[in-house]
C-alpha cells in the first residue's frame, strides 16, 4: 500500500534534516584528521552506490519482467534510456556547475605542514570555493529526493522508499560533515555553517514530493525514473566522491568506508523486508 503524501513528505524532511547532524560537531571543532575525512567520504560513496544498484536499478529491472513477457523489450529500453539520461544529466552538471575535483585544491579540512601561510585573498578564495561545493551538493539532493518519492510510489514495494530514506539519511549525515568542514576551515561561523547545511538538506523533501507525484501520475514511467536517479548517483559517486577520497594517501581507509556503506545498505534491506 502506497503511503499518503504527507507521510512521504515527513520521511523526506527527516532524511533531509539528517544533513544537519553531520554539521553539529563543527559547532565545537574546526577540523578533522584527513584519514577520518576520507573514511567518511568512502562510507558515503558506498551508501550511494549500494542505494543505486541494490535499490533503484534492481527495482527498475524487476519491472522489466521475465523473458517472453509482453512489452519486455520496451520496458528494458525505458530503463536503459533512463539510466543513460541520468548519467548525461550528471555529466552536464559536472561540466557547467563550478566545483572542485580531487587534486584541484590543497584539502577540505586543512593544509599540509608548510602551507598554512594564507593571505587574505587566499582565505576569501577558499571560502568562495567552499560555497561552490555546497551549491553542487544542493543539486545532488534532487535525485536523492526523487528516488525517495519514487521508491514510496512503487506499488506494493513501500520498503524501497523506507530503504532509500534510511540510506540517504545516513549518507546525508556524512555529507553534512563534508559540507560543514570546509566552511569552518574557511572561517565561516559555526551557526551560519549549520544554517547553510540545513538549507541544503531541505532540498530533499521538495524533490521527494515531485518524485512521488510524478510516479503516481505516470506509473508506466517508473522504471525510467528509478534508472534515471540511479544513473545520477552512480556518476556522481564515481566521478567525484571516490576520486576525492582516494587522492590523499588513505585509499585503504576510503575503500573500507565503501565496503561498510554496502554492508549497511544490505543489512537495512534485509531488516526492512
Amino acid at each position: 500500500m502506497v503511503p499518503p503524501l504527507g507521510r512521504v513528505f515527513a520521511a523526506a524532511v527527516v532524511t533531509g534534516l539528517a544533513t544537519s547532524l553531520g554539521a553539529l560537531p563543527f559547532l565545537f571543532v574546526r577540523a578533522l584528521p584527513r584519514r577520518i575525512y576520507d573514511g567518511i567520504l568512502g562510507l558515503g560513496a558506498g551508501l550511494m552506490l549500494s542505494a543505486a544498484t541494490l535499490g533503484l536499478l534492481s527495482e527498475a529491472l524487476a519491472a522489466v519482467g521475465h523473458p517472453g513477457a509482453p512489452g519486455r523489450a520496451g520496458r528494458l529500453a525505458q530503463v536503459v534510456f533512463g539510466f543513460v539520461l541520468g548519467v548525461v544529466v550528471a555529466a552536464l552538471m559536472d561540466r557547467f556547475i563550478p566545483h572542485r575535483h580531487a587534486g584541484d585544491h590543497h584539502s577540505h579540512l586543512g593544509h599540509e605542514p608548510g602551507h598554512d601561510h594564507h593571505d587574505r585573498h587566499e582565505h576569501t578564495e577558499e571560502r568562495r570555493r567552499s560555497y561552490a561545493v555546497i551549491g553542487a551538493m544542493s543539486i545532488h539532493r534532487v535525485p536523492e529526493g526523487l528516488a525517495i518519492g519514487a521508491g514510496f510510489a512503487v506499488s506494493g514495494s513501500a520498503q524501497l522508499g523506507w530503504l532509500l530514506a534510511l540510506v540517504v539519511a545516513v549518507q546525508n549525515t556524512c555529507e553534512g560533515i563534508v559540507m560543514a568542514a570546509p566552511l569552518r576551515q574557511s572561517g565561516v561561523s559555526p551557526w551560519r555553517g549549520l544554517a547553510v547545511v540545513t538549507m541544503v538538506g531541505l532540498c530533499t523533501p521538495i524533490a521527494a514530493l515531485a518524485g512521488f507525484e510524478l510516479a503516481d501520475a505516470a506509473t508506466r514511467a517508473m522504471p525510467l525514473l528509478l534508472a534515471f536517479a540511479g544513473g545520477i548517483l552512480i556518476y556522481v559517486t564515481s566521478n567525484e566522491i571516490i576520486p576525492e577520497s582516494h587522492s590523499h594517501g588513505h585509499e585503504g581507509t576510503a575503500s573500507a568506508g565503501i565496503v561498510a556503506g554496502f554492508l549497511v545498505t544490505m543489512l537495512l534491506e534485509v531488516w526492512l523486508h
